[in-house]
This record gives C-alpha cells, structure tokens and sequence, in this order.
C-alpha cells in the first residue's frame, strides 16, 4: 500500500469550499489531465453515487470509476477510485477555521499489476508533488470564482 498526504488552506469558509468541492461540473479544471465526467449512478455529491473520469495523458486514454463511499457532510468525503491499473482511497478532510478552510487529503492505494506494484512507491514522490498541485490549483480557483469554476 502506498500512501501520502497534502494539504492546503483557502481563504474562503466551508460552505463555499464543499460546494465547489462537490460540484462535478468543477472536476476537469483542476484535475490533470481530466477531459470528462460521467454520472453513470446517484447524485454528484451523495454517498453511493458513481462517476467515471475520463482522463488523457501523453495520447493514452484511459478512466477511473469514483464511488462516493461515505460523507460527513462539511467535514469528511471519502471516495473509492478503482481503474485498470490500481485502487486508491481518498479521504478529504475539510477543517473550518472561521472565513478560512483547511483541506487535508489522504490518498492511499494499491496497483493491481505486479510490476507496478513494485513502481507505485518510488512514483509516490511524483504522485504526492502532481496532487499538491492541484490542490493548489483548486484553491486558487474556489478563491477566484468561488463554486462554479466556469464562470
């Protein structure tokens, strides 16, 4: 299993944070390389609903399923991402701190294939470095346009 953790604050209270967090519409301007969600079950933001991403990178496609999988609405969203070539969890953990939010996340996983099973820790590095940034990336969107990204 490997795992990591990273971190932001955003100046912006938790409310508008969990909207724009929650808001599916959102996910391809800070995801690397995300070209589309798909709805395939429930609702955006509700425990069981299911999504696929739609990702490209270097010409290869390729999706992930995302499975809500439980929420403590405001506080904590964890997500099961299952693909091809690995599972992960993520936990979010959102800690309000007056106008300000801190966002933790957590990400732990495991490769499916037994050489990259072998390559998942040495790329944890480039992992961790690729989700602090769009971390970074979502805070300087939630603190520009607030919830919708595409305004």
């Amino acid at each position: 299993m490997t795992t990591y953790e990273v971190s932001t604050v955003i100046n912006r209270p938790v409310d508008i944070v969990v909207k724009a967090l929650m808001n599916p519409d959102n996910f391809v301007y800070w995801h690397t390389g995300l070209e589309k969600y798909e709805l395939v079950q429930g609702k955006p933001g509700e425990v069981d609903s299911i999504g696929r991403l739609h990702y490209s990178k270097d010409g290869n496609s390729y999706v992930v399923e995302h499975k809500l999988v439980y929420m403590d609405p405001g506080r904590k969203y964890v997500s099961q991402i299952t693909g091809d070539t690995l599972t992960a969890k993520v936990e979010t953990t959102l800690i309000s701190q007056g106008n300000m939010t801190e966002v933790y996340r957590l990400w732990s996983g495991r490769a499916k294939a037994l050489p990259l099973r072998f390559m998942l820790p040495l790329l944890r590095g480039k992992m961790m470095r690729q989700s602090k940034a769009e971390l970074e990336t979502f805070r300087e969107l939630v603190e520009s346009k607030g919830v919708d990204f595409s305004a």
